[in-house]
């Protein structure tokens, strides 16, 4: 896979977002953008009852969010969204970037996509996928950007205000050119309490916000570079983010690399990586779950 080429992917996606409406994110930017440092204190150990307490909830969390992502129509995202659901607002907010950007910046590769499935029949099952999301979710999506232009800038605004971690980090990574140590700190901490696979993959794409080195040697590593950016991705997807074909994920690396053949990202990396590379992905990836996230047992 080409360097940075799911940070390139997503930049590409925002940067259409922006051109519609900034104002959002900059109106009450400090109340959410004022992420506090993370103290030295190492993080409490977990007990048994409280790492299945953690683990049921993070099955629940997976499930609920394979729903709104995979099944939901664009009418219940919306009407979650405003009930208060704050994963629907962070994917009401996806889902107008994603519709705005396939009939922007994306626009082309759709059509050239088409073109290559024709000749590459592995590819065609992705693309018709893509082609499918586009028909279900973007016809409805797109009469309400023509009434509210910063539409999603305003549904991650919320999210982030409400509390998803999630939103809280993408809306803090797009606001603040550089993170302190104690920001990105607090990111990581709470990305471990919560085991969010989501928050696991967001972090790939905060990796170039760190201002400085990581100041442990030993996990500097998976805060650097390609291959630590697969690795989080990779770590994410273990855990339950949804990488497989028709997610978000996939659908973004087909229309902006065109590759659309593998059922999955790993797969993906397999297909397009070196033996070097993903001798060195896998040994940042059990230090990313071991080391860095994974939860102490007391």
């Amino acid at each position: 896979m080409k360097k940075g080429v799911v940070v390139a992917i997503c930049a590409a996606v925002v940067a259409v977002v922006v051109a519609g409406g900034w104002w959002w994110m900059a109106r009450d930017r400090g109340s959410v953008a004022d992420a506090p440092d993370a103290g030295d204190q190492p993080a409490k150990p977990l007990t048994e009852a409280q790492r299945a307490e953690r683990s049921e909830r993070i099955k629940q969390g997976i499930a609920h969010r394979r729903h709104l992502w995979r099944e939901a129509s664009y009418i219940e995202i919306r009407q979650a969204a405003t009930d208060g659901d704050l994963v629907a607002q962070r994917r009401l907010s996806e889902v107008y970037e994603d519709c705005r950007a396939l009939d922007g910046a994306l626009r082309s590769s759709l059509q050239m996509l088409s073109q290559l499935a024709k000749a590459d029949p592995a590819s065609a099952p992705m693309v018709a996928a893509i082609q499918h999301e586009k028909a279900r979710l973007c016809g409805q999506a797109q009469a309400d950007l023509a009434k509210n232009p910063g539409a999603a800038d305003y549904w991650l605004h919320k999210s982030a205000k409400g509390g998803d971690l999630v939103s809280e980090m993408r809306y803090f990574g797009r606001t603040v050119p550089k993170f302190s140590l104690g920001q990105y700190r607090y990111f990581i901490d709470k990305t471990r309490q919560s085991g969010d696979p989501d928050a696991i993959f967001e972090m790939s794409l905060l990796l170039p916000k760190l201002d400085g080195p990581w100041p442990d040697p030993a996990q500097a590593p998976a805060f650097v570079g390609p291959a630590a950016e697969e690795a989080w991705i990779v770590a994410a997807c273990r855990a339950g983010h949804d990488c497989g074909r028709g997610s978000r994920l996939m659908n973004l690396i087909c229309l902006s690399a065109f590759s659309c053949s593998q059922p999955d990202y790993e797969r993906h990396l397999v297909a397009f990586g070196g033996a070097a590379q993903s001798v060195k992905r896998r040994q940042l990836v059990a230090l990313i779950q071991g080391s860095i996230l994974g939860p102490t047992v007391k």
